[in-house]
């Protein structure tokens, strides 16, 4: 008896860190599943609607996409779910009989680990450093769940926070959303008013080149953490960035990329199978895995 696996993957750039094989893998043998994840590392960009392509040829079940693509695969689908057209990003795709249908998982990820948070967020200032397709879903998702008074988008290109910024000003007029670049003279002071800073950018990222990049978002010696605030990474390898051990330390509240990597996974997985995530399962492997590459 032929046994066929059904093919997942997730494709990006300088992806050899990715734990979601790990998740996926483990979640579908759990469940008895004939699923396979893997990586495909796509450069340079031009690839991307070609490797698209590819996956509907070769009959994928689905893909998760990454940095930086989140934004650019929209192109390359054949049909959008309502909160992954809302906001012009894609980071799963489900293969529906060769139609390639773009979803964002990104924006309950966000929410989920912060949602115990709510009376932090809502009614004060939040900062977001980025504003690619990471950024994108988490303005949607304090959009959506949350109600701050302002958000702040902080980023290296000015033009790319500008068009993010009149994306969501022209959804929704009572939004209250900002651009600042990385070197504003009150960026101090903004972080300093701010209830939750998050970092929707790759800095910090374990064995991604930082070339002429920060080792952290903003001078250390800053006094913008107090225990009423909160720091949120997406990013999860390694659990605890630079960016979270500096809040940590001054006694804010940290929030970890790791949950909102789980929390995004499950509504992929869930998309692409139609079963929950055995999510003690998946968690315990994963911790286990990060545990041993400290070593």
């Amino acid at each position: 008896m032929l046994y066929t696996k059904k093919v997942l993957g997730l494709i990006g750039y300088q992806i050899g860190y990715s734990l979601s094989p790990l998740m996926h893998n483990v979640a579908a043998e759990s469940l008895g599943l004939p699923y396979i994840y893997t990586l495909f590392e796509i450069h340079p960009p031009e690839n991307l609607g070609a490797a698209l392509e590819g996956a509907k040829i070769l009959g994928l079940a689905g893909l998760n996409v990454t940095i930086p693509y989140k934004e650019r695969v929209v192109a390359c689908l054949d049909a959008l779910s309502a909160e992954a057209a809302e906001i012009q990003a894609v980071n799963t795709v489900l293969n529906q009989e060769g139609q390639l249908i773009g979803y964002n998982t990104d924006i309950y990820g966000f929410a989920e680990p912060l949602l115990p948070f709510k009376s932090n967020v809502d009614g004060n200032e939040v900062v977001v450093f980025g504003a690619g397709g990471a950024a994108r879903a988490v303005v949607q998702a304090l959009r959506q769940y949350f109600k701050p008074a302002h958000i702040h988008l902080v980023a290296r290109d000015e033009s790319k926070a500008e068009v993010l910024k009149e994306t969501f000003k022209r959804r929704s007029k009572s939004l209250n959303i900002s651009t600042h670049l990385f070197d504003d003279e009150d960026l101090e002071s903004l972080l300093a008013r701010a209830r939750l800073i998050v970092n929707a950018t790759p800095i910090g990222t374990e064995a991604v080149s930082t070339v002429s990049k920060p080792a952290n978002l903003f001078p250390v010696e800053w006094k913008v953490w107090s225990p009423d605030t909160i720091a949120y990474d997406l990013v999860y390898r390694p659990m605890l960035t630079p960016f979270l051990q500096a809040a940590q330390q001054a006694g804010a509240k940290i929030i970890s990329g790791f949950e909102m990597l789980i929390a995004q996974g499950a509504k992929s997985f869930e998309i692409w199978t139609g079963k929950a995530m055995p999510r003690h399962t998946v968690r315990e492997s994963l911790l286990q895995a990060l545990q041993q590459k400290q070593k």
